[in-house]
């Protein structure tokens, strides 16, 4: 027994003394993949940046810039989930798994699984990086069509971020080729509220080979789509009411959920302006129910973008001329508030405004603190996220920073234009913030977007108190009552 005891000790010895071993191998091998995976990551920053800053024609060369695009994104997440986690807890590294994605995250549950994850990032990024040599040589050969400013987040402010892929998708729609007696080709850009359709499409009309193109560019409401009698009051962007050629006829029935009538097409199809060979038909809504009327229709359905992608979107504004590198604690806590905001642009403005105004740790975990709170209350009351309420025009609770014995109750959004109406002076984040606190039924200035079409985002509140304590087991019905 004596010399058994020993024995097993000595086994155990060993066991710990090459698992340690194995550990060490392991940690070693994963910091030399982190520093492949920055250097990787600059290289294909560097391209991509380069070739944004070019008048890129070539379809073949415009697909491979969108891999790129990609390979970027997904590498930054992967980065900064593992390096801005692992000083957040306080480790030499960790495989703590990001919030950014609950559906698709990276499922980092052992070291072993993590390691061999980033191993396949940094492959697939050197694959990347071998295939684009071709791609940086014929690159050269197109002109430059803009510098880009030294701040990166005052740039994200004044341009339309994620959707280079479907701007060309349209633009390639309005630029092909007519079929003889096809008539007016027609394309339905369908998406949720506050996706960006009206934006994407703006942002088409303002390119100068589509203006290049068309002789004139008119813009039609429900309303003008109902009554073509009238052109005095047609909306033109390019060209004038008189224009001859082709022309581009923009329906905007994004705030709609009706169906048109078949007649309203029909008359639409015989006006002058789409009976011009080459004319064009864009029609955007948030249901292909709209636009069931219109025989043969090409769609495109617009989505928020993906975790990554817009954790990178966040990550700049959260921190402006900041380097987040500088700052993993708060990095690693802008992941998790990026992740709560399910792709949204006015709230990712909203959000990282506060956040660049106060960049201190307990004030963004008090944030987050009070999204996940707010979440949490709605999907116990109304089985879905408060941002897909809010997009149905649903009236939600919305969280404050500031304590309070008020309920402050969100009924829905309405865009305004700056130019023809009056904007409220309060903003959403004051409200937020505690520095203003209105009383009854008021509007606030959610966000006004920089790029056409320059609108601004209002929302309807008002302030509630909330039920005694003798109402306490009717509480759940009483807050239904008050968003009904």
């Amino acid at each position: 027994m004596e010399t058994f005891l020993p024995a097993i000790l000595s086994d155990l010895l060993g066991r710990s003394i090459s698992y340690l071993v194995q550990r060490y191998r392991q940690q070693s091998t994963v910091q030399d993949d982190l520093e492949k995976l920055r250097l990787a990551l600059v290289r294909v920053h560097v391209t991509v940046e380069e070739a944004e800053a070019r008048h890129i024609t070539n379809k073949a060369m415009l697909r491979q810039l969108d891999v790129l695009r990609e390979a970027m994104y997904s590498g930054y997440h992967m980065l900064d989930a593992l390096t801005y986690r692992a000083h957040a807890d306080g480790a030499s590294f960790s495989f703590a798994p990001s919030r950014l994605n609950a559906a698709k995250r990276l499922r980092l549950l052992a070291a072993d699984e993590g390691a061999a994850e980033l191993r396949r990032t940094v492959d697939s990024l050197g694959r990347t990086i071998a295939d684009m040599r071709e791609f940086v040589v014929f690159l050269k050969g197109y002109p430059r069509i803009s510098t880009q400013p030294y701040s990166m987040h005052l740039l994200l402010d004044k341009l339309m971020f994620g959707r280079q892929k479907e701007v060309e998708q349209v633009v390639g729609f309005l630029l092909q080729p007519d079929v003889c007696g096809a008539g007016a080709g027609v394309l339905h850009i369908v998406g949720v509220a506050r996706v960006g359709k009206s934006t994407l499409v703006e942002h088409v009309c303002h390119d100068e080979r589509v203006r290049g193109r068309f002789s004139s560019i008119v813009c039609l409401s429900r309303e003008d789509l109902e009554d073509m009698g009238d052109h005095r009051a047609l909306t033109v962007k390019h060209g004038s009411h008189a224009s001859h050629g082709s022309s581009l006829v923009v329906v905007d029935l994004a705030e709609d959920e009706e169906p048109v009538g078949d007649g309203a097409w029909r008359r639409l199809r015989s006006s002058a302006m789409c009976r011009a060979r080459g004319s064009r038909i864009i029609v955007t809504s948030r249901s292909p129910e709209t636009v069931r009327g219109i025989p043969a229709a090409r769609a495109i359905e617009l989505k928020f973008l993906r975790d990554d992608v817009y954790w990178y979107f966040f990550k700049v504004l959260a921190f402006g001329s900041a380097n987040p590198d500088d700052h993993p604690r708060l990095a690693s806590i802008a992941m998790d508030i990026s992740a709560e905001q399910k792709g949204g642009f006015i709230g990712a403005t909203i959000a990282s405004s506060l956040m660049r105004a106060n960049p201190d740790a307990h004030y963004w975990t008090l944030i987050l603190k009070n999204m996940r709170e707010y979440t949490r209350k709605h999907r116990a009351m109304f089985g879905k996220h408060p941002h897909d309420l809010l997009r149905n025009n649903h009236p939600v609770y919305l969280w404050r920073l500031a304590e309070s014995s008020k309920i402050f109750l969100c009924h829905g959004f309405y865009t305004a234009c700056p130019a023809k109406q009056e904007i409220p002076r309060v903003t959403f984040q004051e409200v937020l913030s505690g520095r203003v606190t209105p009383r009854g039924r008021f509007e606030v200035l959610a966000w006004t977007s920089q790029i056409p079409p320059c609108r601004s985002y209002l929302m309807s509140c008002s302030l509630d108190t909330p039920p005694g304590p003798h109402r306490v087991l009717d509480r759940k019905k009483r807050l239904r009552q008050l968003v009904t």
